[in-house]
């Protein structure tokens, strides 16, 4: 079964180099403002929203220039039926 948000895993995955992928550079590939898909990578992380953990198939992180980074994990990877 297809994750509801399989295109952005997938861009995720194809972006990803290592470092993780800037949220702008996603929101721009996926014509998406970042406040809204930061919410949309926030509920595909291992964040507890309303009591609930998230699948944790994306991890997020703020640098210390205020710029939202987002890696896939292994658990993504395993979603979309790629390697680790």
């Amino acid at each position: 079964m297809a994750p509801p948000d399989e295109a952005l895993l997938r861009l995720l995955l194809e972006l990803d180099e290592g470092e993780g992928v800037a949220l702008t550079r996603l929101a721009k590939r996926l014509d998406e403002r970042v406040s809204v898909l930061l919410r949309r990578c926030t509920a595909l992380s291992d964040a507890v929203i309303g009591g609930v953990a998230g699948p944790g198939w994306l991890r997020l992180q703020c640098d210390d220039a205020g710029r939202w980074v987002a890696w896939p994990t292994p658990a993504g990877r395993a979603v979309l039926g790629e390697p680790s």
